[in-house]
């Protein structure tokens, strides 16, 4: 049976508005369950039908329009809902242009869930579009009205850019402060991403416009006994690594690592407070090099070495090159993840080591990782007298931590946790064997550079924690004197030296912010105005930048950025 030409033109256009329509609901479904919040909703449904009309009159196809508005909305939507489920934080517009050489395909394929949404929404998507441009075939727009169709796209456009406008009909989402917007945008990721076009701005902290400059001028005294050679310094940031035993369930031996205990070499050991959970481990690094909390500049801190690292005066690196310390960063992964080797140039390190050029996989462990150090460290000490600063970054905690037990030796191949489910069981178990690993890594570096005729200063701090895909927040806490949410940003730092000194006397819990004075205190080491107004502050607000006084806050932020010109 045939049919004539218009009927089957106009039965291909139904069978493809049929297959829009589907997508849109299915997308409005998805919408309506991700985002929570009413407004935020309504917002994006209304984005998606002003989408459609748009590229309905551009193109001349109204399904297409339909199926192009709604794919993009769904891959805002899957992205969105990726990025949170794994890294806990909402997709931002910089996402794209900052990350988007950085999320490389090794590190997609180790998580199937990202991988298998991806490949089915890119395949399936693509084929979806060709199939519905194909059915509408030809357009509606006729030849010759080129002019028309200009004009027309140019007034179909403008209903979107209403929706988008901050001060349009969906201004009271633009309403909240930027560390709302931030903490929000895990319940509303679409909302936040549309958002983040107009929020991603740097945005100084508030500052005094009267400062007491004496205040941050206060002449440094030493705190332990220096020893006459300036030391090397060895830092180790441990990703995703806090003391296992905040955990209430985590209270057996298997939880136990000599990485946590003080000895006789440990002149600082106590909890740390980081700004950032379950992902975003380049946030701590700036954090530690520069003195500075991420958060304190706005959404768009999140992006620190790509937006604040190239304007900031002031870094540890740079102190430390300023005494005459070379300087050298081992990364665990390529060069150009987070753009990495240009912040490191921009903290002031003069050589980067990445995985590349150590042959070091997804898979290497901390002892892989820190065996390489070794040989660069005794290489550097050849023949070269000057002290060192030696950066390395961990990775190897870094998730995913869900593999079968039966994947893992003994003890770890049994649930560890009987009272604790399935899942966390798969999770703990790898996090725990992974932690052996380092533990055991952490130990044989330690006595490589203490057997040094150097004196050494060696720190080591934990990261974020460690997501375990959300089910690490199910954990109950157990950490005294502090909240559920406190906790939450809490991991551990300690401070050995083979040298003899003083316990370096810490507050109950050190932001991370603080972590490189107190280094610079441990070694006995000046710190310059920079670092000692860091401390005059770290003092003032015992360790904390959280509940610290506003008013003192913005005299030490009017110093510094003002009066010592620290953000250029």
């Amino acid at each position: 049976m045939t049919f004539a030409p218009d009927r089957k033109t106009s039965l291909r256009a139904l069978l493809a508005i049929a297959i829009a329509a589907t997508m849109f609901w299915w997308v409005t479904l998805r919408v309506l369950t991700l985002e929570t919040d009413t407004l935020a909703q309504t917002s994006v449904i209304a984005l998606m039908l002003c989408g459609a009309f748009w590229f309905a009159v551009t193109t001349g196809r109204l399904a297409f329009g339909v199926f192009a508005a709604t794919f993009l909305m769904g891959v805002i939507w899957l992205a969105s809902s990726i990025k949170v489920a794994f890294l806990h934080e909402p997709l931002m517009v910089p996402d794209i242009s900052y990350f988007g050489g950085t999320l490389t395909r090794d590190v997609i394929a180790h998580y199937p869930g990202m991988l298998r949404k991806s490949l089915i929404a890119l395949l399936g998507g693509g084929t979806l579009g060709v199939l519905l441009w194909r059915l509408e075939s030809p357009g509606r727009w006729p030849r010759g009205r080129t002019r028309l169709r200009l004009l027309a796209t140019s007034l179909a456009i403008l209903p979107l850019l209403v929706c988008l406008a901050p001060r349009g009909p969906f201004r009271a989402l633009y309403n909240t402060g930027m560390w709302e917007f931030i903490s929000q945008g895990r319940s509303n990721p679409i909302t936040s991403f549309i958002r983040s076009f107009a929020e991603m701005q740097i945005v100084l902290p508030a500052r005094a416009q009267q400062i007491d400059v004496a205040q941050w001028q206060t002449p440094e005294t030493a705190t332990t006994t220096a020893p006459r050679q300036r030391p090397d310094i060895v830092a180790i940031l441990e990703e995703s690594t806090l003391d296992p035993r905040q955990w209430a369930a985590c209270s057996t031996p298997l939880c136990t690592f000599k990485m946590f205990e003080a000895d006789a070499d440990t002149r600082a050991l106590g909890t740390l407070r980081v700004h950032t959970y379950g992902g975003g481990t380049w946030t701590s690094e700036f954090a530690f090099f520069t003195g500075l909390a991420h958060t304190s500049f706005g959404a768009a801190g999140w992006y620190a070495p790509f937006n604040l690292a190239p304007r900031l005066k002031y870094s540890l690196p740079r102190h430390l090159k300023s005494l005459g310390y070379h300087n050298v960063a081992i990364y665990p992964m390529g060069a150009d993840f987070v753009g990495a080797q240009v912040a490191y140039k921009d903290y002031g390190f003069d050589e980067f080591h990445d995985s590349n050029e150590l042959k070091l996989l997804w898979e290497s462990t901390d002892g892989d990782l820190l065996t390489k150090v070794e040989a660069i460290y005794a290489k550097l000490r050849a023949g070269d007298e000057r002290p060192l600063f030696v950066m390395i970054l961990t990775m190897r905690q870094h998730g995913p931590h869900d593999y079968p037990l039966d994947t893992l030796p003994p003890p770890w191949n049994k649930p560890p946790f009987p009272q604790l489910d399935a899942a966390l069981n798969r999770n703990l178990a790898n996090y725990l064997h992974r932690m052996q690993q380092s533990d055991s890594a952490l130990t044989q570096l330690r006595s490589f550079l203490f057997a040094q005729s150097r004196p050494t200063l060696l720190v080591h701090f934990g990261d974020h924690h460690p997501g375990f895909d959300g089910l690490e927040r199910t954990l109950i806490r157990n950490v005294p004197g502090q909240s559920a949410t406190e906790a939450m940003n809490d991991t551990y730092y300690r401070i050995d030296t083979n040298y003899p000194g003083a316990h370096w006397l810490a507050p109950p819990v050190l932001d991370l912010a603080f972590l490189a004075s107190a280094v610079l205190d441990v070694a006995g080491l000046p710190k310059g105005e920079y670092f000692e107004a860091n401390t005059r502050l770290r003092e003032d607000c015992h360790g904390l930048l959280e509940g610290c006084a506003p008013a003192t806050l913005e005299s030490y932020y009017g110093y510094v950025f003002d009066t010592l010109g620290g953000y250029e």
